[in-house]
């Protein structure tokens, strides 16, 4: 069914693309700079990967319109919430080294019993934090949660353990009742910030260095991606993009409190090397992260409904992969393991062209299409 799916989604967007070219080709790029201009979108970097390589990319517009900066392959976005991928991933890890049981009660793993107060018999796993099923609220604005989205500038965000026990505990300074559902763990999905921040601090308990140093050391440098960090001292100026409120209103460089969702920055050569690890079941350029079967068990389909993986999302066809979006940023990354091919789409600027049935977005799978 979900191959069916895929099918009609592809021909939908070669029969829409087509209809406006009276030729055979569409030129690609001269569409993908209409509708930046048309949505007034300040730079678009996407590229194509098939077997372990990137066969077509697209580099659009500024990184920093100020300065006329262009975008370029080396530029860090910030990934918003596909950085939740990367916390999947440290968790594959630590279960390969037989560190956690998913299924486990995470208060095996923490300095602190945590419980949905409203049923304080139901114990809390990783696999519930993973597929957004641990009644732990996103937070929303009508949960009334507050600072929860607070930016920071540079790197003067607290640390996770810190910040998190006064969300979740009761008596916390910053708790209230509405942070936790009114659902037993494990019953319904919700999408959750605050519990992949939990899931991080997890990871840093059980390996003993800050969630970032661990996805530097275990996975950034492993795949040789140089230019990807959390932090911005970590990173050269002149490569970060910009991000952008609109065309006319930027935003100085930020950190979000729950930066294990949200704040990494990485750039399209650097991701690109992501992707084809795990394409490569866990192997990027002779360097293993990851399993084989650590990547199936990630990628099973737990909630048919929405999708939901480990983390990951299911689409239509042979496909998995995440969005990301917030202030500045939106972020796609899609991959076909069953064909070793995968796309993403970058962009300094919140919009919608760049998801699925987005305008971008159908020009970059009809580039995907001819692969």
């Amino acid at each position: 069914m979900m191959k069916n799916l895929f099918n009609l989604q592809l021909i939908f967007i070669l029969i829409l693309l087509s209809s406006c070219e009276k030729g055979g080709n569409i030129d690609v790029e001269s569409e993908i700079l209409k509708e930046m201009t048309t949505a007034r979108i300040p730079s678009v970097a996407a590229c194509v990967i098939s077997n372990n390589e990137i066969v077509w990319e697209g580099i659009y517009g500024f990184a920093d319109i100020s300065e006329s900066r262009p975008a370029t392959r080396q530029t860090s976005y910030t990934l918003m919430s596909v950085s939740k991928l990367f916390l999947a991933t440290a968790v594959m890890q630590l279960w390969e080294k037989g560190m956690i049981n998913i299924d486990e009660d995470i208060n095996h793993y923490l300095p602190f019993a945590v419980r949905n107060p409203r049923f304080p018999d139901h114990k809390i796993t990783a696999r519930m934090l993973l597929t957004h099923t641990s009644s732990l609220a996103w937070p929303v604005d009508e949960d009334g949660i507050p600072g929860f989205y607070l930016l920071f500038q540079h790197d003067e965000v607290p640390l996770i353990s810190e910040w998190l026990p006064e969300y979740i505990l009761p008596g916390g300074s910053f708790y209230r009742a509405s942070v936790w559902k009114d659902f037993p763990p494990g019953e319904q999905e919700l999408y959750s910030n605050i519990g992949t921040s939990l899931l991080a601090l997890i990871v840093e308990n059980l390996y003993g260095v800050d969630y970032r140093d661990y996805c530097k050391s275990n996975i950034f440098e492993p795949l040789e991606m140089n230019n990807t960090d959390f932090r911005l001292e970590a990173l050269s100026e002149e490569l970060l993009a910009t991000p952008y409120l609109d065309i006319d209103h930027s935003l100085t460089q930020f950190t979000n409190l729950a930066y294990p969702a949200a704040s990494i920055k990485s750039s399209m050569e650097d991701f690109s090397h992501f992707m084809m690890a795990i394409l490569n079941n866990g192997i990027y350029n002779g360097i293993r992260i990851l399993e084989p079967g650590s990547v199936e068990k990630m990628f099973e389909l737990h909630n048919p409904a929405t999708g939901r993986s480990l983390i990951w999302t299911n689409c239509p066809g042979d496909c998995i992969g995440h969005s990301g979006t917030g202030d500045g940023f939106s972020t796609r990354a899609e991959w076909y393991p069953g064909d070793r091919k995968g796309l993403l789409i970058f962009s300094n600027m919140r919009n919608q062209s760049v998801y699925p049935k987005g305008r971008i977005y159908e020009l970059v799978r009809y580039q995907f299409s001819k692969y």
